[in-house]
């Protein structure tokens, strides 16, 4: 398998769209992906954190992640693992994006099979995080109920019929929220529309094709170029629907119930 990070150096592909095809350009390396997808700095985390607040009044709020499935022409290799439970072959792209759907952390490389949970705990995202590298005290990311709660990490209540009226505002609250990286994937795709089946049979050329996407999201974001327009949805062939595998840490499950009673 290969997974490609931020970190590992390689060389970025652009998409160039006419009517008909969408072709590749070479267009840059790793130094400027590093500049163009970059986690916020700490004043840069409490500005989006103040933002967020002003709208939603969730507390220290600096981004949202999820998942999402990039369709591959065949399954690279022949090996079945790249079938997703949908059962076409995709590789997994995992993203968290600031309240501007600007992308502020990609990691691609798993097959199609693959938990979102386990991707994630397999991330740099994960293993910097635990070690406290990415977020001041009392910040956080907003996720669905396929990842496990950390202190860094929030995910929506679970509803089995009994929740109280204050749970399911927070719910609908923070399912409002993560909206801004539904609406970034539905760009990212429905832009560059080469993500919706990637021809490639290389694990890495897959990997800097995605990557390259996703770099060039955030160009058509930072410049404001017509995002609203490309928005698109998986719809119901989506894969990602999981529950979470993995333990729920304590203070992520503490921290949960304070924004529960803050909103």
């Amino acid at each position: 398998m290969f997974v490609l990070n931020l970190g590992t150096s390689f060389i970025a592909l652009a998409f160039v769209q006419s009517k008909a095809l969408c072709t590749l350009t070479l267009i840059t390396t790793l130094s400027i992906t590093l500049q163009l997808i970059r986690w916020p700095n700490e004043q840069q985390r409490q500005d989006i954190a103040q933002a967020v607040q002003g709208t939603s009044g969730f507390p220290g709020v600096i981004g949202y992640l999820d998942g999402t499935h990039i369709r591959l022409s065949a399954p690279i290799g022949g090996d079945r693992d790249y079938y997703n439970r949908k059962g076409f072959p995709s590789m997994q792209l995992q993203v968290v994006v600031d309240p501007n759907m600007t992308i502020i952390s990609a990691y691609t490389g798993w097959p199609g099979c693959t938990h979102d949970a386990r991707v994630l705990r397999n991330s740099q995202l994960f293993h910097k995080a635990e070690a406290g590298e990415l977020f001041s005290p009392n910040q956080h990311i907003f996720a669905d109920s396929a990842y496990p709660l950390r202190n860094w990490l929030i995910t929506p209540i679970r509803n089995v019929g009994n929740l109280t009226p204050q749970q399911r505002r927070f719910n609908t609250k923070c399912s409002g929220q993560r909206q801004t990286v539904e609406r970034a994937i539905g760009h990212l795709k429905g832009r560059f529309r080469r993500l919706r089946e990637v021809p490639f049979h290389s694990a890495e050329e897959v990997c800097k094709f995605i990557i390259a996407g996703c770099i060039c999201h955030n160009v058509c974001v930072m410049c404001e170029d017509d995002v609203d327009n490309y928005i698109e949805t998986d719809g119901p062939l989506h894969p990602n629907n999981y529950q979470n595998i993995y333990q729920h840490g304590y203070d992520g499950v503490a921290r949960k119930l304070r924004l529960v009673n803050a909103v």
